[in-house]
C-alpha cells in the first residue's frame, strides 16, 4: 500500500511537537546546572536569543520544532527524498519517496500494474514496466506476438485475440502487421507515410525520395550525406550540388564574387569564372613608377591587384618616383607630395629670407620668412645691422662718425679713418711707440707723437738733457755720452777706482809698462820693485820686457795686487802670457794679436835655485813662481804680458 500523504505527516508532526511543549508545562521554570532557580527579570530573553527563537539553518522552522536544525532540508513539511534522511522530520527516513515499482511475478519483464510499490532503490522481483496482462505466464506481455490466428489468447496484452478483424480491412490481426489501421494490410498498396502499408516487413519501399543534408539551409545539400524519405526531413534538401554545406553563400544557384571562394560551385574561382560580379571586385590603378601610387587615368577592376597596380588613385606623376602624396615637398618647382601646390610652405630645402628694405643687399635679421624662393625685397642673408640706411651694411667702410657702418657689433673701433696714438705712462708729453692704439680720438694717457724711449721715466724723451745717469736721457740710442773722460768706454757716472800694485824682477834687466805706459823695471834679477797705481773699470794690460846681459837667459818673476788682494802671480792658471823676438812697440800693445802668444814655462824653485840661486823672498811670499819662454835654463829674451778687467 503507498505511504500516508505527506500533509498528514506533517499535521502529526506539529501535534507532536505541541505536544512537547505541552509537556513542560506553562508552571515550568528553567534551572541553572546548579539545580537553582533562574529567574529572568528583564521580561526578556538574553543575548543570544531563546530556544523558540532560533533556526540555525534559516529553513523558516524554529530550532524547537525542527529535528534538524543545521540542515535546511530537514523540517516538519519538508518533501521526503531519496537521500538518507528523516526530510519531513516524521521519525521515517526516505518514507513515501522514490519511484513507483512492480511486481514481476512470471519475470518476463513486465509488472503487474496492480501491484506497485514506491521504493528509492528497486526491489527484488519487481520492475519499472507495468501493464502485464497475465503476470503468472511469461507468454503474456505487452511484447508478446499473437503467432496463430485460431488460438483464442491475447498474448500481447493488446485487447483483442488472433483472429479478430479489429480495423474490417478482411485481415484478421495474425495476418496483418497492424489490426487498428485499415489502411495497413497484405493487400494495401504502400505509400509514403512511415509505416509498412503492404505488410511486407519494410516501410515505404520504392516510394520514398532522396533528400540531402543542407547544414546551411540554402536550399542545396551535401551528397555525401543522404536520407530516403517521404518528404524532405528537417535540416535536409532535394538538390545535392553544394560544394560547401557550411556556407550559406556558396551552392549552384550563388553568384560569383571577388572573395577567393567559389562561390557558384562550378570549380572556378574569383576572376576564372566568366560568371563573376565585376562589381564585386577591386578597382586598380597603374602604378608605372613603383611608388605605391596608381595613375588615375590607367583603372582597371578585378578580384586581385594585377602586378605593377595598386588600389589607390593618389599619384600625380606616374612617371616619377619621387612624386607621390607620401613624398617629401621639396624646393624643385614640382608638386612633390600631389596636394596641388608645388613648393609650397614648409618645403624641404626652403632657405630663409630677409627683408632688404634699403636694397643694400643685406637683409634684417627681424623680418625672416621661410620659402623656396625669395620673395621680392628679400634677401637671403640677415647681416645688416640698419635696413633704413644703405650706407650702413656688413660691406660697409668703418668711420669715425659715431655709428656701427660695417654692422660688426662695434661702433668706431675698427674705423679706417682712426689715427694712431702711443702710450705717455710717464705724462712727459711723448708717448711710447711700442704701445700703440688707434681710435677716432686721443684716448686718456696717450699722446700723438712717439718720440719716448722710456716711458717709464719723465725725464727720458727725444730733446732731453743727457746726464751721467746710465740712461738714453735724449733718446738718441746713446747712453750718457759726453761722460767718459778717460776714454775708457766707462761713463764717468759709472767710473770705479781701484788700487793696484805691480811687483816684478826679470833676469837680468827689464822694464814694465801697465796700458802702454812704462810704470817700473830697470832693476836686476834678484831685486823686487813695485808701483802702486789707481786705476779704473776697464780693460787693462801690464806688460814686461825681460833680457839677461850675460847668458842671455831671461826669466820673470811677477804679481799684482788689486785693492789689497794678490789677484794675479807668475806660475798662475794660464793668466799670464808670452813671446819672444818680438819688436817693443808690438808686444806693449793692449791689442796685440793674442795668437802669437803662448803660456810661459813655469820653473821649479829648484831649478831656479841650482843655476841662479833662490827667487826674491817678497815675491815668494806672495806665490809667484819664475817662468821662463822655452827651458829654465834656454837662452833669449822673453816678452810677457797679463791681461785683467777692473769691474
Amino acid at each position: 500500500m503507498r505511504a500516508m500523504p505527506n500533509l498528514l505527516l506533517m499535521l502529526f508532526a506539529l501535534g507532536a511537537c505541541k505536544d512537547a511543549d505541552d509537556g513542560v508545562g506553562s508552571d515550568s521554570v528553567p534551572s541553572d546546572d546548579t539545580g537553582g532557580e533562574v529567574v529572568d527579570d528583564t521580561g526578556g530573553s538574553d543575548d543570544t536569543g531563546s530556544q523558540e527563537e532560533i533556526d540555525a539553518d534559516g529553513d523558516g522552522v524554529r530550532a524547537d520544532e525542527d529535528c534538524d536544525d543545521n540542515n535546511a532540508a530537514v523540517y516538519p513539511g519538508a518533501e521526503e527524498s531519496c537521500d538518507g534522511l528523516d526530510n519531513d522530520c516524521d521519525g521515517s527516513v526516505d518514507d513515501g519517496a522514490g519511484t513507483e515499482w512492480y511486481t514481476d511475478s512470471d519475470g518476463d519483464g513486465y509488472g503487474d500494474s496492480a501491484a506497485v510499490t514506491i521504493a528509492c532503490d528497486q526491489p527484488e522481483g519487481a520492475v519499472a514496466q507495468g501493464d502485464d496482462c497475465d503476470d503468472d505466464d511469461a507468454a503474456f506481455n505487452p511484447g508478446a506476438a499473437e503467432v496463430d490466428c485460431a488460438d483464442p489468447n491475447d498474448y500481447n496484452c493488446d485487447g483483442s485475440v488472433g483472429f479478430n478483424d479489429a480495423d474490417g480491412d478482411g485481415f484478421a490481426a495474425c495476418e496483418e502487421c497492424n489490426d487498428s489501421d485499415a489502411a495497413v494490410s497484405p493487400s494495401a498498396e504502400e505509400i509514403c507515410d512511415d509505416q509498412d502499408n503492404d505488410c511486407d516487413g519494410s516501410a515505404d519501399e520504392g516510394v520514398t525520395s532522396t533528400y540531402y543534408q543542407d547544414k546551411d539551409a540554402d536550399g542545396y545539400g551535401d551528397a555525401d550525406f543522404s536520407v530516403a524519405a517521404c518528404e524532405a526531413p528537417a535540416g535536409y534538401a532535394a538538390i545535392a550540388e553544394d560544394c560547401d554545406d557550411g556556407v550559406t553563400a556558396v551552392n549552384p544557384g550563388a553568384q560569383e564574387v571577388c572573395s577567393g571562394v567559389d562561390e557558384d560551385c562550378d570549380g572556378l574561382i574569383d576572376d576564372a569564372d566568366e560568371s563573376l560580379d565585376a562589381s564585386s571586385g577591386a578597382t586598380s590603378y597603374t602604378d608605372a613608377d613603383g611608388d605605391g601610387y596608381g595613375d588615375p587615368s590607367a583603372a582597371s577592376q578585378s578580384c586581385e591587384t594585377p602586378e605593377g597596380a595598386v588600389t589607390n588613385s593618389e599619384d600625380c606623376d606616374d612617371a616619377d618616383g619621387a612624386v607621390s602624396p607620401d613624398a617629401e615637398e621639396v624646393c624643385d618647382g614640382l608638386d612633390n607630395d600631389c596636394d596641388g601646390v608645388s613648393d609650397e610652405a614648409g618645403a624641404t630645402g626652403e632657405a630663409t629670407w630677409y627683408s632688404d628694405s634699403d636694397g643694400d643687399g643685406y637683409g634684417d635679421a627681424s623680418s625672416a620668412t621661410s620659402a623656396c624662393e625669395a620673395p621680392p625685397g628679400a634677401v637671403s642673408n640677415a647681416e645688416d645691422c640698419d635696413d633704413g640706411s644703405a650706407s650702413v651694411s656688413p660691406d660697409a667702410a668703418e668711420v669715425c662718425d659715431g655709428d656701427d657702418n660695417n654692422c660688426d657689433g662695434v661702433t668706431d673701433t675698427d674705423a679706417t679713418d682712426r689715427k694712431t696714438y702711443y702710450a705717455d705712462a710717464d705724462g712727459d708729453g711723448t708717448g711710447d711707440p711700442s704701445v700703440s692704439a688707434l681710435s677716432c680720438s686721443r684716448p686718456s694717457g696717450y699722446i700723438g707723437n712717439k718720440k719716448d724711449c722710456d716711458d717709464a721715466d719723465a725725464a727720458v724723451y727725444t730733446g732731453a738733457t743727457e746726464v751721467c745717469d746710465d740712461a738714453d736721457n735724449d733718446c738718441d740710442t746713446v747712453i750718457d755720452e759726453g761722460f767718459d773722460a778717460d776714454s775708457d768706454g766707462i761713463t764717468d757716472c759709472n767710473e770705479i777706482s781701484y788700487t793696484v800694485v805691480f811687483y816684478g824682477t826679470g833676469d837680468d834687466d827689464w822694464d814694465g809698462y801697465v796700458d802702454g805706459s812704462f810704470a817700473l823695471g830697470d832693476g836686476g834679477w834678484s831685486s823686487v820693485e813695485s808701483v802702486t797705481m789707481t786705476l779704473d773699470s776697464g780693460d787693462h794690460t801690464f806688460a814686461a820686457y825681460v833680457s839677461d846681459t850675460g847668458a842671455a837667459i831671461a826669466g820673470f818673476l811677477a804679481a799684482v795686487s788689486i785693492d789689497g788682494t794678490v789677484t794675479y802671480v807668475t806660475g798662475g792658471a794660464g793668466d799670464w802670457r808670452m813671446v819672444d823676438n818680438t819688436s817693443a812697440s808690438d808686444w806693449t800693445d793692449v791689442d796685440f794679436d793674442d795668437s802669437a802668444w803662448s803660456s810661459p814655462l813655469l820653473c821649479a824653485s829648484s831649478q831656479v835655485t841650482a843655476y841662479w840661486g833662490g827667487a826674491p823672498a817678497t815675491l815668494r811670499g806672495l806665490g809667484a813662481q819664475w817662468v821662463w819662454h822655452q827651458s829654465c835654463t834656454s837662452l833669449g829674451d822673453s816678452y810677457y804680458r797679463l791681461n785683467f778687467s777692473l769691474p
